[in-house]
């Protein structure tokens, strides 16, 4: 995008006996900076489950990383901490 700023899109589905749908998006503010939304949805044939996210990662180094999302849905909350590891 220019002056350090990038976009990462995300998009990943399963069919099966349980069928899922991933779709994420994040934007770079530079390249150690990001905040993103994701969403998910997951139907076993009975009933669906929808499940929404606000993330952000913090790269300190180009291999290193930590990150966190909060997340809500269908009477689910979620709480999330990461570290992510390049090499």
């Amino acid at each position: 995008m220019g002056q350090g700023q990038f976009i990462n899109l995300e998009a990943e589905g399963a069919w099966g006996d349980i069928d899922t749908i991933n779709l994420a998006a994040d934007y770079y503010f530079d390249p150690a900076f990001s905040f993103g939304l994701a969403y998910n949805i997951e139907d076993d044939g009975d009933e669906d489950i929808d499940f929404f996210s606000v993330r952000s990662k913090y790269f300190f180094s180009p291999n290193f990383a930590v990150g966190g999302a909060v997340g809500f849905g269908d009477d689910i909350q979620g709480f999330n901490l990461n570290v992510t590891l390049r090499f």
